[in-house]
């Protein structure tokens, strides 16, 4: 009955007038505020670099900056664009911000000029601002075709309960299935991770995709993004605090940062997009936030990225030594500050700046959030192979069919696809060994860029590609919101400040969201239509249903949603 009434309400909420909701859509003054800090910030690092490191190429890069987010904050930046496609713009700001903003603040901070170890500096700023161009084209001709999206959401989802409310419980349970998944992956039987290279059984699929699963209790301080209105439990700090010390734990066992990272990361990117839609208020200058951000600096510079430096120097231990002597080992050098320093000190200075160099930042935390020498290493290496290369091109092509199971492949004739040769090379291996390094690269999963070997594979036609790409990808990301319409329960309605419901589905691909325009390949949105999107809604599904019945088990009740009761908005 609730869900029949959610449906009419959503029907309903297409042919009502929406002048006050209009009119609070474009009221956020929160979004004011982030542009005039930005520019604030900007200005300072601009000043800072125009004086420090005055040579024509960094001005050239500030230069793009500041065109790149002067038509950003002007045409795109805008409450009621957010509103009404929430997930898209969040994705195009994401690409903005890693990839001209931070470039600028995070070298500043370092003290080095924006094009810091760029052998191509000109190159990497002009294809990214061109990316971004054919980005903002793609997205207005998105909202040509597809007006008002949230408004528009499939009957199916809401059938299916993806915007049903999952309780609390329901959360920490996808969370001990996702720590489940990790350990029985990483540490329990770490064959398993064979998947990494394509050879892994189908078994060992599934186990590897409930892993994003283990970051869902970290989106239940901001559950009212997805419709709650009860607060949750006071022990919820302290349980949140254990099990993210639990998961660093296990990070550091399987050595690998973004292990923890990814649940900071989520949960600041939630709270930042419900800034942005103003379901939470403003309150920045109190002593309370004013200790957690200096906490979480203190953080970032001090002993979390030594704890990143230390696993970084033991990586190569990581197949050899028991995951309990890997932690000890870790520790260890975590301990010795000398270490690290001279660790850091050989990485800044003696790197060779002829080879697959990846220096840009000192701290590893904040390069995980801009890198950009990754489009200058990518760049380079086509320039050695020219544009159309018949290798590159083949194996773009091939990558993209190597998503499909081995049988599917077998009946479509494609034999000749080996799927654990591909899925064991990445893209800045292959464009390296092409470009004439030996074949002893090949493996070593270098990071590359779909400027370069969208350059190397397909020449310039890489940006029509990559705009046609955005357009079903732009319109599947948004289907994990709704617009909830003014008649909304007067609790709900209050409470959140915001008519808009996201699916937690959505919400827990957040990360991925914020990574998702960083590709290796301009063809990587197929990989996202043709098994990312589809595999998260389906385990989405499974995971909330299964849940919902444990729940119902514990507490011998349905855990039912309680979801509102709609009105025609004419009343």
């Amino acid at each position: 009955m609730q869900r029949t009434s959610l449906l009419k309400g959503n029907y309903l909420i297409n042919h009502a007038k929406y002048k006050v909701w209009f009119a609070q859509m474009n009221d956020n003054k929160f979004i004011d505020l982030v542009i005039s800090r930005s520019w604030m910030a900007m200005f300072v690092a601009i000043i800072y670099q125009s004086a420090y490191f005055p040579d024509l190429s960094n001005l050239f890069a500030i230069g793009c900056i500041v065109f790149v987010w002067f038509i950003f904050t002007k045409l795109f930046f805008r409450a009621g664009l957010i509103r009404e496609y929430p997930l898209s713009f969040f994705m195009i700001l994401c690409f903005v911000v890693t990839q001209f903003c931070f470039p600028l603040l995070f070298t500043s901070l370092e003290q080095h000029p924006v094009v810091f170890n760029l052998v191509l500096p000109y190159q990497v700023f002009f294809h990214s601002t061109a990316a971004f161009i054919v980005l903002l084209l793609t997205h207005a001709l998105y909202r040509t075709w597809f007006k008002q999206t949230t408004r528009n959401t499939p009957r199916l989802f809401i059938k299916l309960g993806f915007f049903d409310v999952p309780a609390d419980l329901q959360l920490w349970l996808m969370g001990v299935v996702g720590l489940a998944a990790t350990f029985y992956a990483y540490l329990y039987s770490p064959a398993s991770i064979a998947w990494q290279v394509g050879g892994a059984s189908a078994g060992d699929k599934a186990v590897q995709a409930l892993l994003p699963f283990s970051y869902a209790p970290f989106y239940i301080p901001f559950s009212r993004l997805y419709g709650k209105t009860k607060p949750s439990s006071g022990s919820l700090v302290p349980m949140l605090v254990a099990y993210t010390l639990l998961l660093f734990i296990i990070s550091i066992a399987r050595n690998n940062r973004s292990g923890f990272m990814v649940g900071f990361s989520s949960a600041g990117f939630t709270y930042a997009l419900g800034l942005l839609l103003g379901t939470y208020k403003i309150k920045f200058f109190t002593l309370r936030n004013c200790f957690i951000a200096l906490s979480l600096g203190y953080l970032l510079t001090g002993p979390m990225a030594d704890i990143g430096t230390a696993m970084v120097i033991v990586r190569g231990q990581r197949y050899d030594l028991p995951y309990s002597e890997l932690i000890a080992e870790t520790f260890q050098v975590f301990s010795d500050k000398q270490a690290i320093q001279h660790y850091r000190l050989l990485d800044t200075e003696e790197a060779d700046p002829n080879g697959w160099d990846e220096r840009y930042l000192k701290n590893i935390f904040l390069s995980r959030f801009c890198n950009i020498k990754y489009n200058d290493n990518s760049l380079v290496q086509a320039e050695k192979i020219w544009e159309y290369n018949p290798a590159m091109l083949k194996f773009s092509i091939d990558y993209v069919w190597a998503v499909f199971p081995q049988p599917v492949l077998n009946i479509l004739g494609m034999t000749e696809i080996d799927k654990v040769k591909l899925k064991g090379i990445s893209f800045g291996d292959y464009l390296y060994y092409t470009a004439g390094a030996p074949s002893e690269v090949l493996g070593g999963y270098r990071l590359g860029h779909f400027a370069g070997t969208g350059m190397a594979s397909f020449g310039w036609w890489y940006l029509l590609l990559f705009g046609v790409g955005m357009l079903p990808v732009f319109f599947l990301i948004d289907k994990f919101c709704m617009a909830m319409p003014a008649s909304a329960t007067p609790q709900e309605k209050n409470s959140t400040g915001t008519q808009l419901r996201f699916s937690l589905c959505g919400l827990l691909i957040l990360d991925y969201i914020f990574h998702f325009m960083q590709p290796e390949t301009v063809l990587f949105f197929t990989n996202f239509l043709l098994r990312d999107w589809l595999q998260q809604v389906f385990l989405y599904f499974v995971m909330y249903q299964f849940t919902r019945v444990i729940v119902w088990l514990v507490s011998g009740n349905a855990a039912k949603p309680s979801l509102p009761r709609f009105h025609s908005l004419s009343r």
